[in-house]
């Protein structure tokens, strides 16, 4: 399938590498990138004003946080958020992640701005690496197999529904802690034995490894206190965290604090999630202008 639009993918890390590959794979489009290394089938440009008007812009996860560039670690020097919006057509897409803060520089041209991290299906996708990522650290941090292990993962969301039975899959005993009953009861339903959050300290000091999904303090001092020296905590919940780093610091508590899973461990499957992602928005968008008035 070939399309006569243009896709700029600029800045970011490896996941937008695979994402360009992707995007071309699936649209049929020209792709160019900046900010990146040149890559097979792939238009490169050296700064964005070589590129041709674009259609669609693939900015980086948390795109633009200082407000004025893109991130762009492979270049020479990060991208301008001017000189970017500059080059796009007044219809044009732009999809970031995180990119609130930058919305400005597009919209004031006419642009469309949407954050791919907003996504379900993206959220959904990224839970798997990030479950992948989190069992990678568990067998790095500890001095025994998992396999006969206990396990306590706090929240039972995307992330927790997707870790969970992969620990059981590895031989873990393996507990979730979640705050609302129908959530314990989906977990009991799913063969998961389930605490309520005021039971936390005491199944947290019976676990060997604490995987925490929930950024809010859950894992307080209190909770820390009771666990014995050997336990491993690994959060991944994003920011601000769901664990009392300062007094896991002072009580010696053996923290990691995995933020960002995806694109460290799996920046293949990261990027094509991303893709894909975009190439849904770009159906959707297609057929709402297809749909006839009403």
């Amino acid at each position: 399938m070939k399309s006569d639009k243009v896709i700029l993918v600029a800045g970011g890390d490896l996941r937008q590498q695979y994402a360009a590959q992707r995007l071309r794979q699936k649209t049929g489009a020209a792709v160019w990138t900046v900010g990146l290394p040149a890559q097979p089938n792939l238009h490169f440009a050296e700064t964005p004003a070589e590129v041709p008007a674009y259609d669609v812009l693939v900015l980086p996860v948390l795109a633009g946080s200082s407000g004025e560039t893109v991130p762009a670690p492979f270049g020479t020097s990060p991208l301008s958020l001017s000189e970017l919006a500059a080059q796009g057509k007044p219809a044009a897409l732009v999809a970031g992640g995180g990119c609130s803060g930058v919305a400005h520089w597009f919209e004031a041209a006419g642009m469309t701005v949407t954050d791919y991290l907003r996504r379900e299906e993206l959220c959904l996708a990224n839970a798997v690496p990030t479950a992948e990522g989190a069992i990678r650290i568990a067998m790095e941090e500890t001095v025994r197999t998992l396999h006969g292990a206990s396990a306590l993962v706090v929240g039972y969301g995307r992330i927790g529904m997707a870790l969970a039975p992969r620990l059981r899959a590895l031989g873990m005993q393996t507990e979730i802690c979640a705050r609302r009953c129908e959530t314990r009861a989906l977990a009991q339903m799913q063969g998961f034995s389930a605490v309520p959050v005021s039971a936390l300290a005491q199944r947290a000091a019976a676990a060997d490894v604490i995987f925490n999904t929930v950024p809010v303090l859950l894992l307080s001092e209190t909770v820390l206190k009771a666990l014995p020296p050997e336990t491993l905590v690994i959060d991944l919940a994003s920011r601000p965290g769901g664990t009392d780093f300062d007094a896991a610091k002072r009580l010696g508590t053996r923290v990691v604090w995995a933020l960002a899973l995806p694109g460290k461990v799996a920046p293949m499957t990261a990027g094509e999630i991303i893709a894909d992602t975009i190439c849904n928005i770009l159906e959707e968008r297609s057929v709402a202008h297809e749909r006839p008035d009403r």
